[in-house]
């Protein structure tokens, strides 16, 4: 269970290389990136699925984000999407790019079987309508696609890899639970998400919050949205109780953690959620 201040120092480091640099920038974690383009939450699974109290998510409009005029230094964004792909990937070709725990999802307009052939992975199996390839020098690794979608997960065992994306493909089809279906709290913050541009949500399973404290944080979500020279933010905070909230000091919270050129345009409450909008300069992405 976190503190508000954790999950505000978590969600700016989660992206210290992305956007949420210019936005929460205290950190240098990179990131491992809706209801518009790409509906991720078809491929959020059920953490309680691989024993774990928490899920994390990260979705980036790769496409958008490099469209951009205003943004000015995207050779990092570049790098973090294709450097998986021994250079058989041009982030040119990825429209978006989806981190759901340990695996990444690209959709674009790239080959899928030109890449995975590139790479030296070889065939081994299928799960639902997805082939599975594997490399004996990359033990920890597995790409899957099904000549549309390309995923690779990735971890210290070949096994815990392959489970997370077969779950993450029996989830995408149907037949593993979604998140956003068992999880109201995950389910009530996805919702408030109105943009696909930059979006980051921290949920946790109902059996790790169920005694957590009134002023804990249960799920978060940060968004970001590129409008010309300016980047519009939200941060969403639910947390386990109404009682728990002190707006004042959640928005004093906030406010300490944006970057100096991000202005706090308005902080409100609505139940257990806290909203808090605000602006920062496109050329800090």
């Amino acid at each position: 269970m976190h503190s508000r201040r954790d999950v505000l120092r978590t969600g700016a480091g989660v992206a210290g290389t992305g956007l949420l640099t210019a936005l929460a920038g205290c950190s240098e974690v990179p990131v491992v990136g809706s209801f518009f383009g790409f509906d991720y939450t078809e491929w959020v699974y059920d953490p309680n699925a691989l024993d774990s109290d928490s899920v994390m998510v990260v979705l980036m409009n790769v496409e958008t984000i490099l469209d951009a005029d205003d943004v000015p230094d995207k050779g990092d964004l570049r790098d973090q999407v294709t450097n998986n792909y021994s250079g058989e990937l041009m982030a040119d070709d990825v429209e978006y790019s989806l981190s759901v725990g340990n695996a990444e999802i690209l959709t674009g307009s790239f080959d899928v079987q030109e890449i995975v052939d590139g790479m030296r992975f070889d065939g081994d199996g299928s799960h639902g309508d997805f082939d599975l390839y594997t490399d004996d020098d990359e033990e920890g690794a597995v790409i899957a696609t099904d000549g549309e979608f390309l995923v690779r997960a990735s971890a210290f065992e070949a096994d815990t890899a392959r489970e997370e994306i077969e779950l993450l493909i029996d989830t995408y089809n149907g037949d593993a639970d979604r998140f956003a279906d068992v999880n109201d709290d995950f389910d009530q913050v996805q919702g408030e998400v109105d943009t696909d541009d930059f979006v980051f949500i921290t949920g946790q399973t109902e059996s790790a919050t169920e005694d957590a404290a009134d002023d804990t944080v249960v799920t978060t979500a940060i968004t970001a949205e590129i409008d010309g020279e300016d980047t519009n933010g939200t941060y969403l905070l639910l947390y386990a109780s109404e009682d728990g909230i002190d707006l004042d000091e959640a928005e004093s919270d906030i406010e300490s953690e944006l970057s100096e050129e991000a202005e706090l345009n308005d902080v409100s409450q609505d139940g257990r959620l806290v909203t808090a909008e605000f602006t920062t300069p496109t050329e800090d992405f």
